[in-house]
């Protein structure tokens, strides 16, 4: 009877593992999950403390918007460098030129209160870390991710994001309460460095090519793009997510400990879901998971309004991120299937300079809501769903 329950056991796990899990993951795609998984353990812990550390340094709430709204106006102009470099040097190097940046970028964070001039650098520094790392990133993962198995890929480099969302702003909370910010800055760094060692385990072989800079631009206003370039606006919301969120955070629950325990809390139960977003991804109809995720994610929105205390913001918490995962799953999935049967570079790129025209504008109106009513959370929380509902005009058949 137990050796009959034994083997049932067993059945069960392999029944799951192959439903959940790609079949097969090729060696430089395991490099790829094991340094990002590093990196995303330094930037939770940014993420999440970044903008609450320039409101503790005194910034107001419309000057830290000014702060992203410039990072992405710099950006916009100069990301087309990063995709030259990706065809240029590889897909991995212009990652680790990336990180690098953003090493630097956090020594002028630290900086920023012995003189104004690092504000003004560090907004420099963001902004030539996103060129070089996103297309990249982008591009190495479209390139090794398996066909057919995509969603499940995504799935899972969604839940060792989630991993290190459960251990990241928890440390960090830690570190900064008995430390200090520039104590965190210094462990983030360190972290970085071991982040890309993964990355140069084995030879990245590519043929090198050009890329034109007015190609992305001609890309963005072609008309056969303008469906997907309106709804990846859309991730004007995720900037609302990582500046205002966590500050909202903080204030809510007063203990910068306890705001690193609930987004490490919410991140543990939505790692379980997006296994299960990223199996649908694959066998069913990418439209309709999309679809409803954005629902999902749209009622999250509406929920924070009634967040106050601890317990209400971990709910919100939690909702919003499994809603978004659910959404993003099947995005990146039909995203990242266009660009390997396409141009890699240059489909990444469209996509990284439509979602920055978003975050611009999300930016630039948070920037006027908290100048002329501060404090007033619900107008940005407004703004993040009607960017949200944005990602309803993908649903076409190219990219999802």
């Amino acid at each position: 009877m137990l050796h009959t329950d034994l083997k049932r056991l067993v059945s069960s796990l392999l029944c799951f593992e192959r439903s959940f899990f790609p079949s097969r993951v090729p060696h430089k795609l395991k490099e790829f999950y094991l340094s990002i998984t590093i990196l995303n353990f330094a930037l939770a812990a940014a993420m999440l403390f970044e903008p609450v550390y320039l409101y503790t340094i005194g910034f107001p709430l419309h000057k830290i918007m000014f702060f992203y709204f410039a990072v992405y106006v710099l950006y916009f102009f100069i990301m087309p460098l990063g995709g030259k470099v990706a065809k240029q040097k590889g897909f991995s190097h212009s990652m680790i030129i990336g990180s690098l940046i953003l090493i630097l970028y956090l020594i002028f964070l630290i900086a920023i209160p012995s003189h104004p001039v690092f504000f003004y650098l560090s907004i420099i520094a963001l902004a030539f870390q996103k060129t070089f790392f996103w297309p990249g990133y982008h591009a190495d993962f479209a390139f090794f991710s398996q066909y057919g198995e995509r969603g499940r890929d995504i799935g899972i480099l969604t839940v060792f994001d989630s991993a290190a969302f459960i251990f990241g702003p928890l440390i960090g909370g830690i570190i900064v309460n008995f430390f200090g910010f520039p104590t965190l800055f210094i462990f983030m760094c360190v972290t970085i460095l071991l982040s890309t060692l993964p990355l140069l385990l084995s030879r990245e072989e590519f043929t090198p090519s050009q890329f034109q800079y007015r190609e992305a631009y001609q890309s963005l206003i072609a008309k056969e793009n303008r469906r997907y370039f309106v709804g990846y606006l859309g991730f004007g919301e995720e900037l609302i997510v990582l500046t205002v969120w966590p500050i909202f955070i903080y204030v809510a629950v007063g203990n910068i400990v306890q705001a690193g325990g609930i987004v490490a809390l919410s991140s543990l139960v939505t790692a379980l879901v997006t296994l299960y977003a990223g199996r649908m991804a694959d066998l069913k109809d990418r439209k309709s998971v999309l679809q409803a995720g954005t629902a999902l994610y749209a009622l999250g929105w509406m929920m924070r309004f009634f967040a106050r205390g601890g317990a209400s913001v971990f709910l919100v918490d939690f909702f919003s991120r499994t809603s978004k995962n659910i959404l993003t799953v099947p995005l990146f999935s039909g995203l990242y299937d266009y660009a390997t049967r396409h141009s890699i570079v240059r489909t990444v790129i469209f996509f990284e300079m439509s979602l920055t025209v978003g975050k611009i504008l999300a930016a630039g109106l948070c920037v006027l809501v908290f100048y002329f009513f501060p404090g007033r959370w619900d107008f940005a929380f407004f703004l993040g769903g009607i960017f949200t509902a944005l990602y309803f005009v993908l649903n076409g058949r190219r990219h999802a």
